[in-house]
């Protein structure tokens, strides 16, 4: 019995329908974090007092993914010249949980130094919220923000330098489950479209923000041996039923039945650790192409059970060669996939 043009018609709709899932996610344009649109400080009024600022980070803990915050321990100093006292007024602007962060100057009374400059260190430990991007995820890189910001004084009055060199963070500074990258810290401007009611002040007004970046990224070997691999061998499993004997009929859908199963089952195990979101991470695209390979496998093991019931030997050897050619066809196709949706996460 040769294989009619509705069966290859269907198969090709099938396979069209994964290609096209797998464009059309590659193709939707990646969301930017826009939590802060800040810009970068190009020039420094020649009227405003500068304030030299650091941060060191001492250590970073219970970092929660579901309510996008994180805990921070780190100094921050200031050196400045000039009237205005840039401790006062200070806020972190996406501090959160006020009353339980806790600020403590590491000089009783601020310093005067060589120079004549002015000069204070302080110490904080508080709760930040970050909002993270999962759209690479496993293999994610987010970034770690302080914003530190004068909510009086604007930006012709008061700008934070960045203080590049001695800024960082400690040796022994240590994340579970990710990887440190580097740090940025960053002198930015904000506008305000609002005077705030101040009459003195006109519609818009900038203010000068301090951002320390700290970037983090996921270890390859989580996305490889913990998420990666038990996909592959639940995959395989599946394509084990098309190096069967076409008489194992019941093996044959049995097997792609159950790697379905696992399957689903696997991917909620992940997502229970995600927060919602409404978009698809880079997992759940390999996980949508597995879906079709596996279907496309039980369709195969279904319309191939109704040949073996003719009793025509001539459908064995069709059998064979359509098993060969779709398990050739899956792995090339899955392995494609997965190298380029890894291409794609990595230059985006």
């Amino acid at each position: 019995m040769k294989i009619n043009s509705r069966t290859f018609k269907f198969i090709i709709y099938l396979v069209s329908v994964a290609l096209l899932i797998i464009l059309i996610q590659l193709g939707i344009p990646k969301s930017t974090n826009n939590y802060q649109k800040l810009t970068v400080l190009k020039e420094i009024p020649p009227q405003a007092q500068q304030v030299k600022t650091g941060i060191y980070v001492m250590n970073v803990y219970d970092l929660n993914a579901s309510s996008n915050t994180y805990y921070g321990d780190f100094y921050v100093w200031f050196k400045w010249k000039g009237k205005i006292n840039p401790i006062e007024n200070v806020e972190f602007a996406n501090g959160v949980e006020d009353w339980g962060t806790v600020l403590t100057p590491v000089y009783e009374e601020i310093q005067t130094l060589p120079d004549g400059s002015f000069y204070q260190v302080l110490r904080l430990e508080g709760r930040f919220t970050q909002p993270f991007s999962f759209q690479n995820y496993p293999l994610d890189r987010e970034h770690l923000n302080i914003l530190l910001e004068n909510s009086v004084y604007t930006i012709d009055q008061l700008v934070y330098v960045a203080d590049q060199e001695q800024s960082g963070y400690s040796d022994s500074l240590n994340l579970p489950g990710w990887k440190i990258q580097n740090f940025e810290l960053l002198s930015l401007v904000r506008q305000y479209n609002t005077n705030f009611g101040d009459i003195r002040l006109t519609d818009t007004t900038q203010h000068s923000i301090l951002q320390y970046s700290l970037n983090i990224s996921r270890p390859v070997s989580f996305f490889l041996w913990k998420l990666l691999l038990p996909l592959v061998i639940v995959v395989a499993t599946g394509w084990g039923s098309l190096l069967l004997n076409p008489e194992n009929i019941d093996s044959r859908i049995t097997l792609p039945v159950t790697a379905l199963l696992t399957a689903v089952f696997l991917q909620q195990s992940y997502s229970a650790s995600l927060p919602e979101v409404g978009y698809l991470v880079l997992l759940d695209k390999i996980y949508v192409i597995t879906y079709v390979l596996i279907f496309i496998s039980i369709i195969e093991a279904i319309v191939t059970a109704e040949w073996i019931r003719e009793e025509n030997s001539e459908n064995y050897s069709r059998i064979t060669r359509l098993d060969h050619l779709l398990l050739g066809f899956q792995i090339f196709t899955f392995g494609i996939t997965i190298l380029v949706l890894i291409w794609v996460s990595y230059v985006s």
